[in-house]
Formats: structure tokens, sequence, C-alpha cells
């Protein structure tokens, strides 16, 4: 492996440091570290610098049209040895509980799980999705809720659409679903999310695929997406169409000031909300 990367700093403001995160992990295929009044994430050491600038500028100017801000975000890039972001990373990603039973944690940390726990074994990488943003972690609550609420018998199946690192998949077969299917447009995200099957001992009980949601020429009985809103919109055909009826399609990576626009383009086509969940700055929204 390549020891040298580079790391990309931004100072965000409290007020979009989540936000931003949430996109840099989705627009770059990379674990963000929230730092008290910005982010800091790494990226290979292959761009020239001309480059780089008009990578990081091109997100910023997106991210601030999407949300109709003129704000400011500087940022500063310097080369960082792998050993150096590594340590950074032990320092702050320590094992977390999400819900009642879920446990992520790294690899260097010793858990003592309780009767009942499913712990979900993951080092911080190259894709999005380690539980520790609101998005992830409703998503992770939602499918633990997700017997009690419907008749979730021992053949239900689940489609994850923007798999990532593969998490939530892992989560839906750890509970038990025989159908799971992770599919990500992004080969390094694969890439990752198969690497974290085989640490946790589940790449017989999911299956993955490098496409889009319109690639899957199957229906689930849960349709899972944790994206970003206005890419949920735009795919709300290829996501309605892959359901099951009656099927329980699950949205998050929604800003709660976004959750009107994204109920309303759903419910237009004929689906009802069953649930919405706040975490945050973040909503979950369950159709069925």
């Amino acid at each position: 492996m390549d020891n040298k990367w580079i790391c990309v700093e931004l100072d965000t403001g409290r007020e979009f440091a989540e936000e931003l995160a949430a996109e840099a992990a989705e627009a770059f295929g990379v674990s963000v570290e929230q730092m008290e009044e910005g982010i800091r994430f790494y990226i290979k050491d292959d761009l020239p610098a001309e480059d780089l600038d008009g990578a990081i500028g091109r997100f910023l100017e997106d991210f601030k049209k999407f949300r109709g801000s003129d704000a400011s975000f500087p940022y500063r890039y310097y080369s960082s040895e792998v050993d150096d972001w590594v340590e950074r990373w032990k320092v702050n990603f320590k094992p977390l509980r999400v819900g009642r039973h879920f446990i992520v944690t790294p690899t260097w940390e010793k858990i003592e799980p309780e009767v009942g726990d499913r712990v979900i074994w993951m080092d911080p990488g190259r894709a999005f999705g380690t539980g520790h943003h609101e998005t992830t972690r409703l998503c992770l609550e939602w499918l633990e809720r997700w017997p009690e609420i419907a008749d979730a018998d021992a053949s239900r199946s689940l489609l994850d659409v923007g798999t990532g690192s593969g998490i939530l998949a892992m989560a839906a077969a750890l509970l038990g679903c025989r159908r799971v299917l992770g599919v990500d447009n992004d080969p390094e995200a694969i890439e990752v999310a198969v690497e974290n099957l085989e640490l946790n001992g589940l790449s017989a009980r999911v299956q993955l695929m490098t496409g889009t949601v319109s690639d899957v020429d199957e229906k689930f009985d849960v349709v899972i997406a944790n994206i970003q809103a206005l890419p949920l919109i735009a795919m709300a055909d290829d996501l309605i169409g892959h359901l099951k009826r009656p099927g329980r399609l699950v949205l998050s990576g929604i800003l709660v000031e976004q959750k009107e626009s994204i109920l309303a383009a759903f419910e237009a086509k004929g689906l009802r909300a069953a649930s919405t969940i706040t975490a945050g700055e973040w909503c979950l929204i369950e159709f069925v």
C-alpha cells in the first residue's frame, strides 16, 4: 500500500460541520473526522495540486449552491504518512453502541458483548458508513426495530442502495435477513464492503454489486438508501420499482429542513409515510 496520502482540512464552522462531513464522505469516498470547527479527511496522493484544488473547489461550490449559502470554507492540505492518520483515527474511532444491541467497533479494541449483542467489526476506511454519523445510526436503529413493525418472517429480503462500507447490509444479515444485496456505483466502496464482509464472516450471507439501483433486476421487502435528498428524489421511480407489495422504503441522509420535499416527492408517487425519526439535523423517513 502506498504510504503517501494527502490530509485535507476544511474550516466549516459548527453550523455546517456535520453536513459537510457527510457530503465529503460521499463525494470523495472516504471516512471523515469532525474537529472542533471543521472536518479532516485523507485521499490518495496521486493528483496534481491543481486537480486537487479543482476537485475540492467544485465540491464546495456544489454544496453552497445546494444549500443556497454564500459561506466561505477555507481549506488546506498537506502530505501525510499512512501511519500518522491511522494512529489519529485510533484515537477518535471507539466502540459505539447503536440502538439496543448493535456494537460497531474497530478491530484494535477489546469489547465484552452482552447477551443478544450484534457486533460489527469495522476499521476506518475509504467508504462512508461507520455508524458514527447520525444518518447511519438512524438506519441501524430502524433495522433493529424492523422485525417488530412488520410481519418479518425468515424469508425477508433487503436492498441496500449506496451500500458504501456495507454496514447496513451486514446489520440486516446479522438480524437474520435471508436475502441481502448491497449496490454501489463506486467500485472502491464495493472493495471496502467486500473486506468488511470478510472481517465479519458475512461473505456468504450478503451479495454485493457494482452499479446503480436501475441495474438490479429483482424486488425486495425493504429498500434502504442512506444518500442525500436530491439524489433520492432523482432515483424515486427506481427505488419504488424495486419494492415488493407490500414493502417498505427507508430513506436517510435527509436534513430536517428537506423532509417536506422528500415527503411530497414520494407521496406523489403513491407511498405513505409511516414514520419519521430525527437525530440532530438529520431525519429518516419510512414509507410503505
